[in-house]
């Protein structure tokens, strides 16, 4: 039986990136792009790749589609989800991409608008795939920091656990991306560990107060997913916020 590699996950948890790292390195699977559903590659011929975040909620109809043809395989993209609240979209100048309730549908034309899920339906769901049976190989999570800051090992890991072939490196990929593209690559997204706990920035306090203030339950998220322990770093985070207006308005 042939395979289907389905990448799927959280909004905004760098699912490009690595699409684009698989497409120059993983040996012997079609992998279209930039994003495609699952369900119009999984009928082409051999193994196939996909990549859509909001896959995660066609799954029972993408079982189906893969029944009795290919093995299916799952990477689930992770990433601190005060990071994905703060994420940016150039298309969307005047706010935030994604929150915990809703996300934004982005099209070339029309007006953006707030329907599509946000952290907290797609955490839900991660779990109710992942606990479905479906995939008794179990699910590969992925997080966006140890992929930006540990490339080889994350590579390495999908070798051993899914069984995959690599015909170059995921630390060189970017380079290689450069030299056939060039310096003007329209959407390129490198390595950069930069990153990593943007939502620290002082500009977006207000966003990750009101955001957790109205939906507390991110807070049982952040733990599960394993990027704190319990709560004391909002307490912690709310006192710096409130030293700083303090200094400004001494």
């Amino acid at each position: 039986m042939s395979r289907h590699l389905l990448i799927t996950g959280q909004h905004r948890a760098g699912s490009s990136l690595f699409y684009s790292m698989l497409r120059r390195t993983l040996a012997g699977f079609n992998i279209p792009g930039p994003e495609f559903p699952a369900r119009a590659v999984i009928h082409m011929p051999g193994k196939t790749c996909s990549r859509r975040a909001f896959d995660i909620f066609d799954f029972e109809k993408i079982v189906q589609a893969a029944e009795g043809r290919k093995r299916l395989d799952m990477i689930v993209t992770l990433r601190d989800p005060r990071d994905i609240l703060t994420s940016y979209d150039p298309r969307l100048p005047d706010d935030y991409a994604c929150s915990a309730d809703k996300s934004y549908f982005v099209t070339s034309h029309g007006k953006p608008q707030q329907i599509l899920p946000g952290i907290l339906q797609t955490h839900a769901q991660i779990a109710a795939v992942s606990n479905s049976g479906h995939l008794p190989q179990g699910v590969f999570m992925m997080k966006y920091e140890h992929l930006v800051s540990e490339p080889r090992r994350v590579q390495n890991l999908l070798a051993d656990c899914l069984e995959l072939d690599f015909n170059a490196d995921f630390g060189n990929f970017h380079r290689d991306e450069l030299a056939t593209h060039g310096s003007d690559l329209i959407g390129f997204r490198t390595l950069n560990s930069s990153r990593i706990e943007k939502w620290r920035a002082a500009h977006h306090r207000e966003r990750i107060i009101s955001q957790f203030d109205e939906f507390p339950e991110l807070h049982d998220i952040v733990i599960d997913l394993g990027y704190e322990r319990d709560r004391s770093w909002y307490d912690s985070y709310r006192a710096e916020g409130g030293a700083e207006e303090l200094v400004v308005s001494a």
